[in-house]
């Protein structure tokens, strides 16, 4: 999906579940504080090494461990979003595969994931944590 001007579709999806939130990890976090949403921020001490062939697959892991996906299509919006105004969407179900192959290395910065289904996102912060809002 190609954005072009501010990208409708993600915050028309994150206004579903934290009103006023910008498209960036801190936004997010803090406007799920100030709305009294739990969540579990999780800084990764221990990761993949990054220039390993498989590190993309162990860190995805790592993120959604224990998750099982909704049904239906989530949008991802990565900083490389910005840069070529292009979103990554795909079924649930295919996420992984998805951001494995993707020619960009997804997590190079921070990563908003929005899914359509349900009221809940999950970030991935450039500094090396994440949590999931909503599951």
């Amino acid at each position: 999906m190609n954005m072009t001007g501010p990208p409708s579709l993600p915050l028309e999806l994150l206004e579903r579940v934290l009103p006023g939130a910008k498209l960036l990890p801190d936004s997010i976090l803090q406007a799920a504080d100030r709305r009294g949403i739990a969540y579990e921020f999780v800084m990764i001490s221990d990761g993949p090494d990054l220039d390993a062939p498989d590190a993309k697959c162990e860190l995805f892991d790592l993120v959604f461990a224990g998750k099982s996906f909704p049904e239906g299509q989530v949008v991802v919006v990565t900083d490389e979003s910005f840069r070529s105004g292009q979103l990554i969407r795909c079924m649930g179900s295919d996420l992984r595969r998805t951001m494995i192959h993707s020619p960009h290395f997804v997590f190079d910065g921070g990563v908003i994931f929005l899914w359509r289904e349900m009221a809940a996102l999950s970030v991935f912060h450039h500094e090396g944590g994440f949590a999931h809002i909503g599951w």
